[in-house]
């Protein structure tokens, strides 16, 4: 069986056991995008981690920092014209400050107008009840969309398909039959796997075991062997990310 490993959405940053989880990472050769919650974060450790062969850290400023620290744009800008990974980024609207709110659509246009300027970003998309604004805001991408953590509806789910988006896909996407019943309706070819560490786990630590599981109640979903269904998402993956 192939062993190829991946994660397109994790928080390296917010383990306290960084380098272990570094070496455990870079030691299973698993392909690892690290998101950062500010641009400062990035620029920190971009620099202290140059040789890492299986991690890439992503550009990024969550939805749920912006309004505290908008004057980070510039930051973030500048670091985009080198950082091809980008995020977490995108809206979330489960915080009811309209202040805040206004703050997250004025970042997040400006960050999506200036990586349209640019080819090639890969970008993951946080849209907690924001869906369809998220949609609505980045259109057609030149590059790839990962829609993380999708929560949205099956009206902004078409959308979002209709628009060319990948979906990464965790434990807790598939904890229900509600759930299960609107991933179903992914192609699956744009399917990719997260784990969202440590948000989806109570262990303090990290376990690419994660993969497996996905795979396995994915394979029943879209009824394909767990080997077959993990080779289709190696081929996302490779497709979509270009590592």
């Amino acid at each position: 069986m192939d062993n190829f490993k991946f994660d397109t959405h994790m928080h390296l940053d917010l383990f306290e056991e960084r380098e272990e989880i570094i070496k455990y990472i870079e030691k299973e050769k698993s392909y690892t995008i690290a998101m950062t919650n500010l641009p400062v974060l990035y620029s920190k450790y971009i620099n202290m981690y140059k040789d890492l062969k299986y991690i890439r850290f992503a550009l990024g400023f969550h939805p749920e920092l912006v309004y505290e620290y908008e004057n980070q744009i510039s930051i973030f800008l500048e670091n985009l014209k080198y950082a091809k990974y980008i995020g977490e980024i995108g809206l979330d609207y489960k915080i009811k400050n309209p202040n805040n709110i206004d703050a997250q659509n004025r970042v997040f246009k400006r960050i999506i107008s200036n990586c349209k300027l640019r080819d090639n970003k890969v970008v993951s998309v946080h849209n907690r009840l924001a869906a369809s604004d998220v949609n609505s805001i980045i259109g057609k991408f030149n590059g790839t969309i990962i829609m993380h953590w999708f929560t949205g509806n099956k009206d902004e789910l078409n959308k979002s398909i209709d628009n060319g988006y990948y979906f990464s896909i965790n434990e807790k996407m598939l904890n229900t039959d509600k759930k299960k019943f609107l991933i179903r309706n992914i192609p699956i070819d744009k399917l990719l796997l997260e784990s969202d560490a440590p948000f989806t786990s109570k262990s303090k630590t990290y376990s690419i075991n994660f993969m497996n599981n996905i795979i396995r109640d994915l394979s029943d979903i879209y009824k394909l062997e767990p080997l077959n269904m993990r080779e289709q998402l190696k081929r996302n993956f490779i497709t979509a990310i270009d590592v």
